[in-house]
């Protein structure tokens, strides 16, 4: 499972030298082959998913009737952001210009594992997120009702 926080460092090639502890459990479990993209119509930050996995959202996706709203804006956005992509030998992924302009993630970016996806954030971006959008007492109260 990918969980936790690292620091990574995305060289002057745009390249994402992805942490080694995420990297085997993706490969290992996945495969190389990843889809890039981001869920934030501004591109905020970027979301790495291993292919099979991103295959089964799209897979869920198509449940949806072709014209419903969500759908629509949900393909709309991460095709717009999208990019195949692969680890190379040296386990980097090249991050699409686009998408790394649009996240601001140039030098030092952290690293999210969010259990079955990565997610890449400018360090800055992220604090600020964290500290006007994290946890809060509605969701911990939901989560309670969860058994959480």
């Amino acid at each position: 499972m990918l969980r936790g926080r690292i620091s990574a460092r995305i060289d002057d090639k745009g390249r994402l030298k992805v942490p080694s502890a995420f990297r085997a459990f993706i490969e290992a479990e996945y495969g190389s082959a990843l889809y890039l993209t981001s869920f934030s119509p501004a591109g905020e930050y970027v979301r790495l998913y291993p292919l099979s996995l991103w295959e089964r959202v799209e897979e869920k996706l198509r449940s949806l009737p072709q014209l419903h709203p969500s759908r629509k804006a949900f393909e709309m956005t991460t095709a717009y952001w999208g990019q195949p992509a692969e680890f190379d030998t040296q386990g980097r992924v090249v991050i699409p210009p686009a998408l790394r302009e649009s996240a601001a993630a140039s030098a030092d970016v952290e690293v999210l594992g969010m259990q079955t996806y990565l997610d890449l954030w400018n360090s800055d971006r992220l604090r600020l997120r964290v500290q006007t959008d994290g946890l809060n007492d509605t969701h911990l109260a939901d989560l309670s009702a969860l058994g959480i």
